[in-house]
């Protein structure tokens, strides 16, 4: 469950700016190693944030992006993006399951090396037990990929690696 709310967090900030926004014109992400951190409502407070980090270059970006797209596309019935500088505001209103999930975020991009992300959602009927949620994400471009890893590798908070471009290409 951890797994596939940490993959759920790295796509949406991933593809937060995506959907109102062109492929020309979506935040470019300095390729590289980015280290991300990120906090929900549902841990306990004196927890740590969950910590990951990605491989990341411009076509696997990119490739996220149109996958994030696509899902959006079959699964909501309102997305909206208002674009105003280097920040990114987005609501959705989304069909989870039977659920009815109605989100806010804002991104705030800095540069091409760092963005955060505030964002909330609430659900109804609660899905997976969750009436309400709140989830930060901070990230930043930590240098070059690590020796052996592929753009798109993942290394989760609790260590496994996995490459979100073998999930995106599954989708299609």
């Amino acid at each position: 469950m951890r797994f596939a709310r940490l993959l759920l967090v790295l796509a949406a900030a991933l593809a937060a700016p995506a959907h109102a926004v062109s492929l020309d014109d979506y935040p470019r992400l300095k390729p590289g190693l980015w280290e991300v951190s990120s906090r929900t409502s549902e841990q306990p407070k004196d927890s740590p944030p969950a910590r990951s980090s990605m491989c990341l270059d411009d076509a696997t970006a990119r490739e996220m992006y149109r996958f994030s797209q696509g899902m959006m596309e079959g699964m909501c019935s309102k997305f909206d993006v208002r674009h105003t500088g280097n920040r990114y505001v987005s609501e959705a209103v989304c069909k989870l399951g039977e659920s009815r999930m109605v989100a806010r975020s804002t991104m705030t991009v800095v540069g091409d090396t760092a963005y955060h992300i505030e964002g909330s959602s609430t659900y109804d009927p609660p899905f997976m037990g969750i009436k309400q949620a709140t989830t930060t994400v901070d990230a930043r471009h930590a240098g070059p990929c690590k020796p052996g890893q592929q753009p798109g590798d993942v290394v989760t908070a609790g260590g496994k690696t996995i490459n979100i471009r073998n999930l995106t290409q599954a989708g299609k």
